[in-house]
């Protein structure tokens, strides 16, 4: 099935937010981050994956990495896809000082399907160009104003979490 897709950084120019920590138990952001994420996003597991996770139990410090996604669907075109990463050390003693750094990227992706001999003609993909530069680029900047919105609270629980200095948050 082909399909146009529209693709929009929500932190346009920056494209990704970087937390980093050196302190004690900097694994507990990995374990707080799936709740994190159902509670900012407002999404269910089911929208939300891991999609690498690694943990190096061979020496101490132990390393590890963490790779998860939250699909958030804003209408029956668009959804937003933020990706977490977060690759640190966590020593087998938890009050000893271990290491984090935490990658926070989104984008914003409004798809057309192009079923039918009709929607795959020039003319079709000339309306709907109209179409999404007319009227729907007011409605996907507000959806790209929430997605930087969201993405700005989980900056800031991260770093409440982890008692780092708090940003200031989009209005």
């Amino acid at each position: 099935m082909a399909v146009w897709i529209f693709e929009d950084d929500c932190l346009s120019p920056e494209r990704t937010i970087f937390i980093e920590y050196s302190g004690a138990d900097p694994f507990k952001a990995c374990i707080a981050l799936r709740g994190m994420l159902e509670k900012i996003f407002e999404v269910e597991a089911i929208d939300l994956w891991e999609r690498d996770f690694r943990w190096d139990t061979s020496s101490d410090p132990r390393g590890f990495y963490m790779r998860m996604y939250v699909n958030k669907g804003v209408d029956a075109r668009t959804r937003m896809m933020i990706e977490v990463i977060m690759e640190g050390t966590q020593p087998s003693d938890p009050t000893k000082k271990g290491s984090l750094k935490i990658s926070i990227s989104g984008r914003l992706r409004t798809e057309y399907s192009l079923k039918s001999f009709f929607q795959k003609l020039p003319i079709y993909r000339f309306f709907v160009w109209l179409y999404h530069k007319l009227f729907y680029e007011n409605v996907k900047r507000s959806y790209i104003h929430l997605c930087n919105k969201l993405i700005d609270q989980l900056n800031y629980e991260l770093r409440e979490l982890l008692r780092l200095p708090l940003p200031e948050m989009v209005r």
